[in-house]
């Protein structure tokens, strides 16, 4: 089984290729308009060298974000650890030196607003680190060029100059607060919502198959080591195509929702539950075969004593069969599902309704 794919990686597989390729971008536009502002005789007084210098520092940015860009997905097509983590730190390098070669080149008093949009730019990533060592960077270098270029970059000298440096002063302080604490709680906030998309279906909130691997193998390496009993039961909701045909999919929507509800109302707090496919349920549950059997029989006795009353419709009930397997170590995991699968199948072929366990 390979590695599992969390929110985590979903969120930063997208936000890798545009960070990667969006701000060294954003760096080389900014290098070619102030040279194409100097030499049309809008920007004047730059030396040329420096601007040439400047204008290859972001051309190689640009290569450095399309080189980790076709260099950072293995051949299943997950992010590389190791390229997220330089290409995060590369681009707060290039944040860092991008201010650098603007603040000593363009005369603007108020460049120390920029500052602001490179400290938002990394909150993408929703990395704490990250966020706090750009933030050290930027700032420093900052303040060295008030001391370097005091005469550009500072306020006017005039009655409002200790006014002018507070409110810059409080704006980058709150602003990087700000952008921490984003990066801090935001984050995490963020990859809940995410995980929560990922791995649980939006129908019934059952996990979906993503998830399934991980606690199967799980469970089935603490079967292995004795440690625990674990059961798989597989719930098929009987006719569910007829619940369907007659009285349409709304309806069994409206089904599917309350065996799901049903089967997680009655199972402990560490079983799982799965989507499996359509109307099928996959059940991992702690336990030997006699919890097992005596849980799948509260969740079928349940489901068939709940009736669905559906836009002013009769009342509509179903059943379910169950087939289940004990999570034995000297199986397979492809053989244990081939086992419950069948059970099942008997189930369905002997009158539906019922517990199967062989």
């Amino acid at each position: 089984m390979g590695r599992e794919l969390t929110a985590l990686d979903t969120y930063n597989k997208l936000v890798y290729k545009i960070v990667m390729l969006i701000v060294p971008a954003v760096c080389l536009l900014a290098s070619f308009t102030i040279t194409i502002l100097n030499f049309t005789g809008f920007f004047p007084g730059v030396d040329k060298t420096y601007l040439l210098l400047f204008n290859v520092m972001d051309l190689s940015f640009l290569g450095l974000g399309i080189y980790f860009i076709l260099t950072g997905f293995d051949k299943d097509g997950m992010l590389k650890e190791n390229k997220l983590f330089f290409g995060k730190y590369t681009i707060a390098l290039i944040a860092v030196l991008q201010w650098n070669g603007i603040s000593y080149i363009w005369p603007f008093r108020e460049l120390w607003v920029f500052i602001l949009l490179f400290l938002l730019g990394e909150a993408f990533f929703f990395d704490l680190r990250l966020v706090q060592v750009t933030s050290a960077g930027l700032l420093i270098s900052l303040t060295i060029s008030w001391i370097i270029n005091p005469e550009v970059l500072l306020p006017i000298r005039d009655d409002y100059f200790v006014a002018n440096m507070a409110f810059r002063i409080l704006c980058l302080l709150f602003t990087t607060i700000g952008v921490n604490l984003l990066s801090l709680f935001g984050g995490r906030f963020l990859m809940n919502e995410l995980e929560k998309y990922v791995s649980k279906d939006p129908l019934t909130e059952l996990f979906t198959r993503r998830k399934m691997n991980l606690y199967l193998q799980n469970a089935y390496n603490q079967s292995k080591s004795g440690k625990k009993s674990f059961c798989l039961l597989m719930l098929d909701i009987d006719d569910f195509k007829k619940v369907n045909d007659t009285y349409g999919h709304d309806c069994g929507d409206a089904v599917l929702k309350l065996v799901a509800g049903i089967v997680l109302g009655t199972l402990k707090p560490d079983d799982k539950a799965f989507r499996w496919g359509g109307e099928e349920i996959l059940i991992l549950m702690e336990g030997d075969k006699e919890e097992g059997i005596y849980v799948a029989e509260i969740i079928r006795d349940r489901i068939e004593q709940q009736f669905i009353f559906y836009k002013g419709q009769e009342p509509v009930r179903v059943t379910v069969t169950i087939g289940m397997s004990e999570l034995d170590s000297g199986l397979s995991m492809s053989r244990l599902m081939e086992i419950v699968d069948k059970n099942l199948y008997k189930g369905k072929g002997n009158g539906k309704n019922q517990v199967v366990f062989h």
